[in-house]
């Protein structure tokens, strides 16, 4: 079937629709793979800090901000490094 035929879909409502729909279902299953990366990271290296990570990451809707999160606690050395970094973003995302 000829492309352009196709083209003329995407300006139709349903297509916009489906679309959206789309891609807010790709942005959940992308913060929910970053929340399980980062909690497999911290089982590895801070086994005591998960149930703590998980409470503050389960709170957490912004991918921009769980991937920030995700690198500082992969390259943290401590756990009260992990401790900081985590009051760092549960302070920021209590802000207005």
């Amino acid at each position: 079937m000829d492309i352009q035929k196709y083209d003329m879909l995407r300006d139709t409502w349903i297509y916009q629709e489906i679309q959206q729909q789309v891609q807010a279902e790709e942005q959940q299953r992308s913060l929910l793979e970053q929340r399980l990366i980062l909690l497999e990271i911290v089982q590895v290296r801070f086994p005591r800090l998960k149930l703590l990570v998980k409470q503050v990451v389960e709170q957490m809707n912004e991918s921009v901000q769980l991937r920030s999160m995700l690198l500082k606690i992969s390259t943290a050395s401590t756990q009260k490094q992990v401790k900081r970094i985590l009051q760092e973003f549960a302070i920021a995302d209590k802000s207005p």
